[in-house]
Order: C-alpha cells, then sequence, then structure tokens
C-alpha cells in the first residue's frame, strides 16, 4: 500500500504539470455541455418525445470524454513516456505494472470523474435538466465504471502499440465509431434501424444504455447485462494490459 500511495503521488503531481492534460481532462466535458446547451437549448421537441435535447441525451453525453481519454490519450500519453525514457526509471525497482497501472488509473478517472460531474452540473443548473440526488449518484457510479473499463482498453492499446504515431492513428480510428454508435454524437433514436442494431453491441452504447437507464429512475437488476459487460470488458483488458505492459521499448 505504501508503494501505491507514493507511485499515486508522483504520478498526480506528474499529471498536473500538463496543463493540456489538465484541461482537457476537467474543462472539456463542462465546456462542451455549455456549447451544447447554447447550440440546441433545451425547449420540448417532439422528436425526443417531448423532452428537451438535453434532457433525452445527457447522459451520452460523457461518453465522449471517456472515449478520447481512454482511447486517444491515455495510450499517447503511455507510449511517449516510454518512448521518452520516463517509464524505464521504474524498470530497476521491484514496481509491479498493475501497481503503477492502478495508480495511473486513480489519477486518471478521478480527473474524469470531477469533469463528467461538472458537466451534469452545467445541464442542471445552466439549462434546467432534471434530475435527482440518488440518481445522480448511480450514473456517476456507473461512469466510474465505464471509465475503468475503457482505460483499461487504454492501457492495452499502450502495450501493444510500437509508437506515439500508432497510438495516435489507431486511437482515432476506434473513436470515431464508438462515439457515433454510441448516441453521443446522434441520439440514437435517429440512427437507421440497421445501425442502431449494429450500435447495441459497442460498449459504449451499453455505457450509454446503463446511464440513460439509471439517470430515468431504473435499477442497476435492469441492467445487469450493461453492467456486465463493461465489468468483462475491464477484466479481460486489464489482466491483458498487465500482461503487455513494457517499461522500455
Amino acid at each position: 500500500m505504501r508503494v501505491f500511495v507514493k507511485v499515486l503521488k508522483t504520478t498526480a503531481l506528474r499529471t498536473l504539470r500538463e496543463p493540456a492534460n489538465v484541461v482537457f481532462m476537467i474543462a472539456f466535458a463542462p465546456t462542451f455541455m455549455l456549447i451544447m446547451g447554447l447550440i440546441f437549448g433545451n425547449g420540448p421537441k417532439k422528436e425526443f418525445g417531448g423532452e428537451g435535447f438535453l434532457d433525452a441525451n445527457v447522459t451520452a453525453f460523457p461518453g465522449i470524454v471517456i472515449a478520447i481519454a481512454a482511447v486517444i490519450i491515455l495510450p499517447v500519453d503511455l507510449v511517449t513516456q516510454r518512448e521518452t525514457g520516463v517509464l524505464r526509471r521504474f524498470r530497476a525497482t521491484p514496481l509491479r505494472p498493475a501497481v503503477y497501472m492502478s495508480a495511473d488509473l486513480t489519477v486518471r478517472v478521478a480527473l474524469s470523474l470531477l469533469s463528467i460531474a461538472c458537466l451534469y452540473a452545467v445541464a442542471i443548473v445552466g439549462f434546467g435538466v432534471g434530475a435527482d440526488a440518488v440518481r445522480a449518484v448511480n450514473v456517476l457510479l456507473a461512469t466510474a465504471l465505464g471509465l475503468c473499463a475503457f482505460m483499461a482498453l487504454g492501457y492495452l492499446l499502450a502495450g501493444l502499440l510500437p509508437s506515439q504515431g500508432a497510438a495516435q492513428g489507431i486511437g482515432n480510428i476506434l473513436v470515431y465509431p464508438l462515439i457515433f454508435l454510441s448516441g453521443a454524437a446522434v441520439p440514437l433514436s435517429q440512427l437507421p434501424e440497421g445501425v442502431a442494431a449494429v450500435a447495441r453491441f459497442s460498449p459504449l452504447t451499453q455505457l450509454t444504455f446503463l446511464t440513460k437507464g439509471l439517470w430515468e429512475g431504473e435499477g442497476w437488476i435492469q441492467h445487469w447485462g450493461s453492467a456486465a459487460s463493461l465489468i468483462a470488458m475491464g477484466v479481460l483488458c486489464g489482466v491483458l494490459a498487465a500482461r503487455c505492459f513494457r517499461w522500455e521499448r
């Protein structure tokens, strides 16, 4: 535990020294919500069953933050650390990859979750999106689960990809289909029937189903399949990531 705390402090300080990382991790999500609210507003619309645009889609927007943070930023950051020799310094210590990834994951999840909580605050306070305290807590717990699952995928990509350029390229190839099929860019109700059927198999779509259901007052039991799929994804990718992790090229 003492080693974990030391690595956690080191990782947190390194992350906070990178202004670009901090700005994206904290400011991007609430800024995105503010822009969407100013563009579309939250007045009742027929296509959303009388709900406002934000009321109908607020739980889908965090998927954009999660996908970019986990599938692009995380692998690029870790591969860059590996290429510049930052990770090599840990190789001379008895530190295990799982401990390092756990500390790094804690910092990234904490910052991303703070950002997403601010996103919901902007939606509720700024645009009158209806919310319930208990439901909001459940949604944030589900969001934390989704963050852990997708960041496990990010660590796996970081272990497999040979260079920063490869991490950037593969990340972009993966992230856009994830976003567009999750309902974050285009509401799932507006997708063609065939595309919507395929979208159901996307893990980011499963996260959207879970958070939307919890936001609307449904229980975890009603969405156990979505939760189970995210847990399975996180465990599988996490185990593989620990095996593929490299301190240096």
